[in-house]
């Protein structure tokens, strides 16, 4: 492993924070999904097991674009992270649509919150990591 340049040292401790709030609030995204999807079950759907089952299903369609991005994140791709940035902006979109829908509840600002916190890390993770790997 090569010594990085004084002038890239700060980058990789600002990268690995992004990196961080990046993972977590992706994270927190999949579960606002769920608990959204599961707190405004579809009405024909039966009590019991198939609830559950409906539910969990139409979270991981909800999800589904968001599961792409999993190996690239996984690898601290910067390259993956700048396309989720640009990807979640469709989220924000029908997370704020979703605020101004009645009987949305809290889980509409949480959507908003977690698409907002997913955007902005990704953006300074991707910005941070390009300097980190060209030695800036």
């Amino acid at each position: 492993m090569t010594q990085l340049p004084a002038a890239s040292r700060p980058f990789v401790a600002k990268a690995a924070l992004a990196y961080h709030v990046l993972v977590s609030s992706y994270i927190a995204m999949l579960l606002v999904l769920l608990g959204a999807t599961l707190s405004h079950p579809p009405p024909t759907a039966e009590p019991g097991l198939m609830l559950w089952l409906t539910g969990i299903g139409i979270a991981l369609f909800k999800a589904l674009p968001l599961m792409l991005f999993i190996p690239g994140l996984v690898a601290r791709s910067h390259k993956s992270a700048s396309w989720l940035a640009y990807m979640i902006l469709l989220y924000f979109v029908v997370s704020v649509l979703g605020v101004f829908t009645p009987g949305s509840g809290i889980w509409g600002w949480l959507l908003v919150l977690a698409s907002l916190a997913i955007f902005v890390s990704a953006i300074l993770f991707t910005r941070w990591q390009k300097r980190v790997e060209a030695g800036l």
